[in-house]
This record gives structure tokens, C-alpha cells and sequence, in this order.
């Protein structure tokens, strides 16, 4: 109970001496323009490569990438992670929200950090199919949220096939990192073809995306120990909740980003509650 209470207090405090040293020393705004000339600077480089990509424009494609830039945006998430609650998959359910609250803030947090822009429009042409990727095209480029994000809801969902699957073998493996890998390229290069993205926010959503999926892959049981069986569950993500509203970082310009990470944070808070024994 006492190393229980530790490290929640531990945590809770860290995140407000962070709170306040961020403030006092102005970190975001340093950390800006360290890294935002370099990031601007490649996004403005990189325009010939999504000039050259739009060239192959057709029909087929825009609905193809338009398609897939859908499978994690907010109305995916609406259909999806209710279905596997639904269907009886609780921890894979819990599970995949918290992962998608967790890529969710720390994508933003970069992006608002750096508030680099994206691709100018024109020469660009940049295609929003849906009022969910014109809110997206008010955010700031770096990284690319749905290249994150796609490797870390494919990467987990195909860690939980392979883990509750019996007597796996060789093809089957193959094929889960073949599908895996092409959904995620598809992604990546749909984001240059719409004019979402240049190469670097694709490249920074990758190492980003891996660096957490391979977090969340070595700390995920205990998270969910914690959730369903842990003391002090909803004291402790209530105050965390909250604090992360006040760690997040001031953008440039507003940008829709703070409302979507509070929304997530809600959902992510609804599901602890939900299964936390107190």
C-alpha cells in the first residue's frame, strides 16, 4: 500500500514540478525555436517530393487515402472501440483507448511544442473529403498524428491477435507484419498524396509512433492491473487528469489540438471509472 502510494505521489508531483519549471523558464517557447526553423525549413524543402507524389492524382487514389486517413479519425473511434466492448474484448477495449488517449496528447503536445506548419496550399493542392480533416488541416504539421497513430492501433491490436492466438505459426506471423506494415506505409504516403503532410511529419510520426507502441507494449498489463484491481484508481486519474490539462503546452496560434486531447482525456477518465474498484 505504502510503495502504491509512492509512486502515485511520485508521478503527480513530477508532473507539477514540471508544470512549474516549464512555466518560469519558459520551455516551450526555447524548445520552439530550437526546433521549429529546422522543421520549417524541410517542410519547405520537401514541397517538390509532394508536388511530384499529386502528379499521379486519380480518382481511385483520393478515395483510397481519404479512406484510410478515416480509420483513425474521431468517427472511427465513436464506431470502433464501443464494438469491442460489445463484443466481450474488455481489456483489449480499455486497452486500445487508453493507448489512443495516451498517442493522442503526446502527438499534440508535439505538435503545439514545435508549431511547425504544414505543407503551403498552394502550390500544394491539399484534399479534405470530410469536415474531420478540415478541423485536422487547423492543427500544426510535425508530427503526422494519423501515422502515428495508425502504427500504435494496428501494432497493439496485432501484439493482442498474436498473444491470444493458439498454436501460431510462421505464415501467420508473416502475414499480421505484412498487413501491419502495408496499412501503415499506405497511411504515411496518403498523407503526402492529400497534402496533409511533408516527408518529415511522416518520418517524425513513425520514430514517434514505434518509440510508443514499444512503451506501451512493456507497460501495458500493469496498466490495466492498476485500472481493474489497483488502490486509490480514481483519486489518482482524477488529479492526473487534470494536471495534464494545466502540462500541456501553449501553441503559437490556437489550434483545435487542447479540445480534442480534453475530449480523449474524458472518454479515457469514463473508462477508468468504469472499471476502477475505487
Amino acid at each position: 500500500m505504502e510503495s502504491i502510494a509512492l509512486w502515485q505521489g511520485l508521478t503527480l508531483c513530477g508532473i507539477v514540478s514540471w508544470i512549474f519549471i516549464s512555466s518560469c523558464l519558459n520551455v516551450t517557447q526555447k524548445l520552439r525555436n530550437l526546433v521549429q526553423p529546422w522543421v520549417s525549413h524541410h517542410v519547405i524543402t520537401g514541397t517538390p517530393i509532394i508536388l511530384q507524389i499529386q502528379k499521379y492524382q486519380h480518382g481511385f487514389l483520393d478515395a483510397l487515402f481519404s479512406g484510410l486517413s478515416c480509420v483513425v479519425s474521431v468517427p472511427f473511434y465513436t464506431a470502433f472501440l464501443p464494438l469491442l466492448f460489445w463484443s466481450g474484448h474488455g481489456k483489449l477495449a480499455r486497452q486500445m483507448t487508453l493507448l489512443m488517449a495516451f498517442c493522442d496528447y503526446s502527438g499534440n503536445c508535439i505538435k503545439d511544442v514545435v508549431s511547425a506548419p504544414r505543407p503551403s496550399c498552394p502550390p500544394v493542392k491539399r484534399m479534405t473529403a470530410t469536415k474531420d480533416e478540415e478541423e485536422n488541416a487547423l492543427e500544426y504539421g510535425l508530427p503526422s498524428s494519423h501515422t502515428l497513430n495508425t502504427i500504435c492501433l494496428s501494432g497493439y491490436l496485432l501484439h493482442y491477435v498474436l498473444s491470444y492466438t493458439p498454436n501460431q505459426d510462421a505464415s501467420l506471423k508473416f502475414a499480421g507484419f505484412s498487413i501491419f506494415c502495408l496499412i501503415v506505409c499506405l497511411t504515411g504516403l496518403g498523407r503526402i498524396y492529400l497534402g496533409m503532410h511533408s516527408v518529415i511529419d511522416i518520418i517524425a510520426g513513425l520514430a514517434i509512433g514505434f518509440a510508443i507502441l514499444a512503451f506501451w507494449l512493456s507497460v501495458h498489463d500493469y496498466v490495466d492491473s492498476f485500472i481493474v484491481s489497483g488502490q486509490n484508481v480514481m483519486t489518482f486519474w482524477v488529479v492526473l487528469s487534470f494536471l495534464l490539462l494545466f502540462a500541456y503546452p501553449t501553441p503559437e496560434l490556437p489550434t483545435p489540438s487542447f479540445e480534442f486531447h480534453a475530449a480523449f482525456t474524458g472518454v479515457a477518465f469514463g473508462i477508468v471509472s468504469n472499471h476502477s474498484p475505487n
